[in-house]
């Protein structure tokens, strides 16, 4: 993701407090170019553009399951690049006490847990918003992790994102008696969905119970802002949204059936993408993006820190509806000086507060007392 940290729990055998048998691991390859691609854009909450129809409005995570047995928990990633088949298969006999974190969105699980306490060593320390109080190692990149610092950190066990592809030094931690608990959150297109690897990170640490009640109001909360919108509004309050910014010449922006197009649908947006059903991001010339929005009467997302930045980039995006009404927003408002942003962090635990940042951008008249978490206005 877009300066995303990547979370790592490591798991020493040796330490009995914790025993995970992985039964099976079958990943397809994906040239890392492409892995960068996705981790940079996801400024627009996009991921890769896989031709398949998501099933976006199914708020049950597709990707993960939990099992309880008699003496043990049960946990089982699915494998999205193989039909649900099942990736990696874990037994979870004891809570974990010490881990190494390497992504954003773990780091959001464990803190909004309140067990930040168990970190050891994380990846990119310097793209931390959220950052725990005792002393952590530093291992180093996400994709190049330091197998030294990691071993001398002494955790328990280590979570990576999947991305399709075995990542580098993966085998030589497991040789190092340090298992590798792999996830695929990114690729639930529902914003609930996602936020319910909440579960799949607490099973690890014993914390689920407390999961279940914070999702359980996450979700309540979100249901009750998305019906909030549907109640009746002026003509002049059908709002169209625009998305996403350039990089490299190319503009990509989500489909109807992402993370984020699904989240504009439930604030109320109109979006000239919203009836495309491919999972991920769709790239569109700098033209066509401009002519495809060039009425859009709010544009959230965009790269710049202020109005004089975004003219700066281009002097085409002065073109713009949004641009000449001033209704543009980016993701900033929760980003510090190193680059460590909540939006990524706790973001990805309440995308309810997401939905009330993107219905007070484009209403701001129903929510006048309102104090956006992550989203702000471009002066």
């Amino acid at each position: 993701m877009h300066r995303a940290l990547r979370l790592l729990i490591a798991c020493a055998f040796c330490c009995k407090k914790v025993q995970y048998v992985k039964l099976q691991h079958d990943l397809k390859s994906m040239c890392r170019r492409y892995i960068i691609v996705v981790l940079v854009l996801a400024a627009c909450m996009i991921g890769c553009n896989h031709q398949q129809v998501a099933n976006v409005d199914n708020d049950e995570p597709q990707y993960f399951r939990l099992m309880d047995s008699a003496d043990c928990r049960i946990a089982e990633v699915l494998d999205p690049w193989h039909g649900g088949k099942v990736l990696a298969r874990y037994t979870i006999e004891r809570p974990l006490t010490r881990i190494a974190v390497t992504s954003a969105t773990h780091i959001g699980c464990l803190k909004e847990l309140g067990r930040m306490d168990v970190i050891v060593a994380m990846t990119n320390p310097n793209l931390l918003y959220n950052v725990p109080e005792q002393a952590v190692a530093d291992i180093g990149e996400d994709i190049h992790i330091n197998i030294e610092q990691l071993i001398l950190s002494q955790p328990e066990a280590v979570f990576v994102t999947s991305y399709g592809q075995e990542m580098a030094n993966m085998e030589r931690i497991r040789q190092a008696g340090i298992e590798v608990i792999e996830m695929v959150e990114w690729m639930e297109q529902s914003p609930i969905a996602r936020a319910q690897w909440l579960r799949f990170v607490a099973a690890f640490i014993g914390e689920t119970d407390k999961a279940d009640s914070i999702l359980e109001a996450m979700t309540e909360n979100y249901y009750r802002l998305a019906e909030l919108r549907k109640t009746p509004m002026k003509p002049a309050e059908n709002v169209t949204i625009m998305s996403g910014a350039s990089f490299r010449g190319t503009w990509y922006v989500p489909s109807g059936s992402t993370f984020m197009g699904r989240l504009f649908r439930d604030a109320g947006a109109r979006y000239v993408f919203d009836k495309e059903t491919t999972i991920g991001s769709i790239p569109l010339t700098t033209e066509k993006a401009l002519q495809s929005f060039a009425d859009a009467d709010v544009w959230v997302g965009c790269n710049a820190k202020d109005m004089a930045e975004l003219k700066a980039l281009d002097e085409k995006h002065t073109w713009l509806q949004s641009y000449q009404n001033r209704r543009v927003y980016s993701f900033y408002k929760s980003q510090n000086a190193t680059g460590g942003n909540d939006f990524w962090e706790t973001g990805f635990v309440h995308p309810d507060y997401i939905l009330f940042d993107l219905i007070w951008a484009m209403y701001p008249e129903r929510l006048a007392d309102y104090q956006p978490h992550f989203i702000q206005h471009l002066e």
